[in-house]
C-alpha cells in the first residue's frame, strides 16, 4: 500500500514536471552549457569550422566560429566592458521577472504556449548569465570576459550567436504570434456574447457608418423620384 502510493507521487511529480515545460529548459539550459564548453575547451578564439560550405560565396554557409562576445546578444552594448558585464546581468534577471510576473497577472493560469515561451526566455537569460558571471577571460582564452557564441550563418547573417540567444528569438516571435491569436480570439468571443445578450446583430462604428452613408443615398434617391414624380404632374 505504502509503495503505491509512494508511485503515485512520483507519477504526479512527473505529471507536474512535464506540464510546468521547465523540462524545455533543462534540455536547452543544458545544450547551451555543453556546446559552449565544448568550443572554450576545443577551440581558440577566432577559430572557424565550416559545416556547410556556400556555393556563391567564399564565406561558408553555416561554421563554427568561436568569438567571445563582450557585449549583449548581437554585440549590442556600449564602450565599458566592466558596465556591460554588470548591467547586462542586471538587465537580464529582471527583464525576466518581469515578464513572468506579468503574465501570471494577465492570464492567472499560464497557457501551455505562454509556458514553453518563458522557459525559451529563460535560457536565452541565464545561459549568457552564467558566462558572464562564471567564466574568466583566462578560461575563456580571451583578452576579456564574455559570452560564448559559435553559431555563424556568415552569408545570411552577420552576427555570431549561441543556443541561449536563439531561444531567446524563438520564444519571443511564439509569443508575440500567441498574444496577437489570443487578442483575436478575445475580440471575437466578446463580439458573440454581446449578440447572444442583446439577441441581435451588434453593429460596429465601421457598419453604423456605412449603413448610415447607404440610408443617406436612398433618401436622396428617393427625393428625386419623388421631384420628378411631381414635375411630371
Amino acid at each position: 500500500m505504502q509503495g503505491n502510493e509512494i508511485w503515485n507521487k512520483v507519477l504526479k511529480g512527473l505529471k507536474w514536471f512535464l506540464h510546468s515545460y521547465i523540462w524545455i529548459f533543462v534540455i536547452f539550459f543544458a545544450c547551451d552549457l555543453t556546446t559552449k564548453l565544448c568550443i572554450v575547451n576545443n577551440m581558440n578564439p577566432g577559430d572557424s569550422i565550416t559545416l556547410i560550405p556556400s556555393w556563391n560565396s567564399a564565406k561558408p554557409f553555416l561554421a563554427i566560429t568561436y568569438t567571445v562576445n563582450t557585449n549583449a546578444a548581437f554585440s549590442f552594448g556600449v564602450g565599458s566592458h566592466l558596465a556591460n558585464r554588470i548591467f547586462y546581468s542586471i538587465i537580464a534577471t529582471c527583464g525576466f521577472i518581469i515578464i513572468v510576473t506579468f503574465f501570471i497577472w494577465k492570464y492567472k493560469k499560464l497557457h501551455g504556449v505562454v509556458k514553453a515561451c518563458l522557459m525559451l526566455m529563460a535560457v536565452g537569460a541565464l545561459g549568457n548569465l552564467v558566462d558572464r558571471l562564471f567564466y574568466s577571460a583566462a578560461f575563456l582564452k580571451a583578452p576579456e570576459n564574455g559570452v560564448v557564441d559559435w553559431i555563424d550563418f556568415a552569408v545570411i547573417w552577420p552576427f555570431i550567436f549561441n543556443i541561449a540567444d536563439s531561444c531567446v528569438v524563438i520564444g519571443v516571435i511564439i509569443m508575440i504570434v500567441y498574444l496577437i491569436v489570443d487578442e483575436v480570439k478575445t475580440v471575437k468571443a466578446k463580439r458573440k456574447a454581446e449578440i447572444k445578450e442583446h439577441g441581435e446583430k451588434v453593429l460596429s462604428k465601421e457598419e453604423l457608418s456605412r449603413l448610415e452613408g447607404q440610408g443617406a443615398a436612398s433618401e436622396d434617391i428617393n427625393e428625386e423620384e419623388d421631384k420628378h414624380g411631381v414635375e411630371g404632374k
